[in-house]
């Protein structure tokens, strides 16, 4: 092997071999330690001479262990990084090495006669090492070593008088004590932080990963939640991949991952990708510069928040819509009345009424829609609805669901709809419960199944008591809702992809102020459904509200 091809090697393992925070003392620590402790045993070789020397013979074997494990490490590195080497092979020999030195460098101190010197500071080198992996055990370690040592000198030295060698040897252990104390104490301090910031990145769902000089992936730590979860990043953000508002396509350039490769700073680029199973997720991604050479990419799921964003600005949207086109009626027609009343005579009656019919109905359009929005905003701004101070007040719940049923025979009979209703004959008593809130509650749940269930179908309304709290149960044969819908029925403005297929007008505000209205009256509202069978609503109120 030559030298140009060796440089190249050693290159490529220090670019590819970083340490991770998992693993203080990686390839590149345990290869700097190591070729430090060999670059010093050289220099000692400058400063001793033959008469330095006590012993040549264990100076001269010491000098030759340290660098031979030293050439060890490097061809071991640079083999794993070619596959003729496994890398465990290689991690059980970066474990041994900081002890081999340490006991190298505990003997062979002694054979020098200025027994308390050069060669005993060295061994802080080894004893930091294990202070790095194993923290304040490693530190016990190397001092329990310095006492040995100097146990081992009395032995190999008894020409040196005692309290010379232990009090030079004390003070060598001391020092490098210390030394790898402070070493102990910043790892810890480290890893301390490293767990804090994988706690946070787990519950937030956050991955970090470091890309190499060229792109590669260099360390990745963490993983998403939810339906991207387990899923590698680099498979996730392959093209292709569409821009915040969910349509636009991407070019390969201006993918975030690629864009963050090539060295941009990225603050939050949010993309929308496809999963194989027809589901899409929303991606934000960051990233900075950690060197040169390297990347660090932070990837967020906000798919959650990015599709509540699209899902406000698309209810904006429908609202202007729907806003829109009664004003313009209305205007249309208050101009054909004055078109009308112009005419000579003063037009016909019949006419004109007819347009102030359209405008009427318009105007009963828009209140609706607004009265629609205010109770929204009402009922995300408040968890309780009612009153719950004063004398107790009792409402017949049977009195106020045969009441809504009544109200609401004339849009089902026009779909030809049937009724099975059970319950309603039995008296069903709430104390301190709304009863106006309660029956705009009924009334979305009744008005849904009429809407959504098929022409002819059948509606099935159920009221009981169990325990003490009423239980009504409203079921229709319609087109039913996707399971993955079901999870986001009671989000705002959500409309479940069914519903929006069938072309049955909506807001997405029903279902939500329905169980805000519920949850306030301290029961709960639960829907099952299954595509093109049918939706089953479920309310569950406490007898007496508290």
């Amino acid at each position: 092997m030559n030298l140009h091809l060796l440089t190249l090697r050693v290159r490529g393992l220090l670019r590819t071999s970083r340490d991770s925070l998992d693993e203080p003392v990686g390839p590149v620590s345990a290869l700097a330690h190591q070729l430090a402790l060999s670059t010093c045993m050289v220099l000692g070789i400058v400063v001793v001479d033959d008469q330095g020397l006590g012993i040549p013979w264990l100076y001269w074997t010491g000098q030759t262990v340290v660098h031979l494990l030293t050439l060890a490490l490097v061809l071991a590195l640079l083999s794993s990084r070619t596959g003729r080497v496994s890398r465990r092979w290689t991690g059980h020999l970066m474990v041994v090495l900081p002890f081999v030195d340490l006991l190298v460098l505990a003997v062979c101190r002694w054979s020098v006669v200025n027994a308390g010197g050069f060669q005993g500071f060295l061994m802080a080198v080894p004893i930091v090492w294990l202070a790095a992996r194993y923290r304040f055990r490693g530190v016990t370690i190397g001092v329990a070593f310095g006492v040995c040592s100097m146990v081992l000198g009395l032995l190999i030295s008894p020409e040196w008088a005692a309290i010379d060698l232990i009090s030079r040897g004390l003070a060598t252990t001391v020092l490098t004590g210390a030394v790898a104390l402070v070493v102990a104490g910043a790892v810890a301090r480290l890893e301390e932080q490293r767990r804090r910031l994988q706690t946070v990145s787990a519950a937030l769902g956050v991955v970090s990963l470091v890309l190499g000089e060229e792109g590669e992936l260099v360390e990745v730590d963490g993983r998403l939640g939810g339906i991207a979860s387990g899923r590698a990043i680099p498979e996730l953000l392959r093209d292709p991949v569409f821009a915040d508002n969910g349509r636009t396509p991407l070019p390969p350039a201006r993918n975030p991952l690629a864009r963050a490769a090539g060295g941009a700073e990225l603050d939050g680029a949010a993309v929308w990708v496809d999963l194989e199973d027809g589901r899409r997720i929303a991606l934000s991604v960051s990233s900075t510069r950690l060197d040169e050479a390297r990347m660090l990419v932070v990837v967020h799921d906000v798919t959650a928040s990015l599709a509540a964003v699209l899902q406000e600005e698309q209810f904006l949207a429908n609202v202007s819509h729907e806003l829109k086109t009664p004003l313009t009626s209305i205007s249309g027609y208050i101009e054909l009345v004055e078109d009308e009343i112009a005419e000579e005579g003063g037009g016909d009656t019949e006419t004109i009424r007819a347009h102030l019919h359209v405008v009427g109905r318009n105007v009963v359009r828009l209140q609706q829609l607004i009265l629609g929005l205010l109770e929204t905003a009402r009922t995300v701004s408040a968890d309780r609805v009612g009153s719950r101070t004063g004398a107790p007040r009792a409402i017949a719940l049977d009195e106020l669901v045969g009441q809504q049923l009544a109200s609401i025979r004339p849009r089902a009979d026009s779909r030809r709809l049937r009724w099975a209703v059970s319950g309603v004959d039995r008296e069903v008593e709430l104390l301190n419960a709304d009863p106006e809130r309660l029956g705009q509650a009924l009334d979305n749940i009744l008005s849904n199944a009429v809407k959504y269930a098929h022409e002819g179908g059948l509606i099935t309304v159920r009221l009981g008591v169990e325990g003490q709290a009423a239980r009504l149960h409203v079921a229709d044969e319609g087109i039913g809702i996707d399971q993955e819908d079901l999870q986001k029925l009671f989000t705002p403005y959500f409309r479940a992809r069914t519903a929006t297929e069938s072309g049955v007008a909506g807001y997405g505000l029903g279902l939500m102020i329905t169980r805000r209205i519920v949850r306030a009256h301290g029961g709960e509202l639960t829907i099952s459904s299954r595509v093109g069978r049918g939706t089953r609503v479920e309310m569950v109120i406490p007898l007496v509200r508290t």
